[in-house]
């Protein structure tokens, strides 16, 4: 008899242990904590700047990505940017792509997700979020 009380081999004693697998296996698929600093999310602009445009923010945006984050290479054809206008700052969600048949396919590849405030420093620079 185990200590849960459940028999080896009975139903009880596998669904134990089912949920002890998907508990381990939740509890190790946390979120990744991981920014790029310094150079990667400069914060150097003047508060009193001027206020950039989705289309600035993208390019900023750009600009901080890491060197052949956009490709072209064999793995990576380009990205697709979002801008997005939220509590006063930019948030530009980067999206690798690889074109198959001419058509933009995403399925494994990476993204990346940069906030910037209204004049274009950076606030957060998330690799794979």
């Amino acid at each position: 008899m185990t200590t849960s009380g459940a028999r080896p081999g009975s139903g009880a004693a596998v669904a134990l242990a089912c949920a002890f697998l998907l508990q381990a296996a939740t509890a190790s698929a946390g979120p990744v904590l991981v920014y790029r600093e310094g150079e990667a999310c400069p914060r150097g602009r003047p508060a009193d700047a001027p206020r950039i445009t989705a289309a600035q923010a993208v390019e900023r945006a750009k600009e901080l990505l890491p060197k052949d984050f956009c490709g072209p290479s064999w793995w990576v054809s380009g990205c697709e940017f979002d801008p997005e206008w939220a509590y006063d700052t930019w948030r530009v969600f980067a999206q690798q792509y690889v074109l198959e048949n001419g058509v933009r396919d995403i399925r494994g590849r990476d993204h990346s997700y940069i906030v910037l405030d209204a004049v274009g420093n950076c606030i957060a620079n998330i690799p794979g979020t």
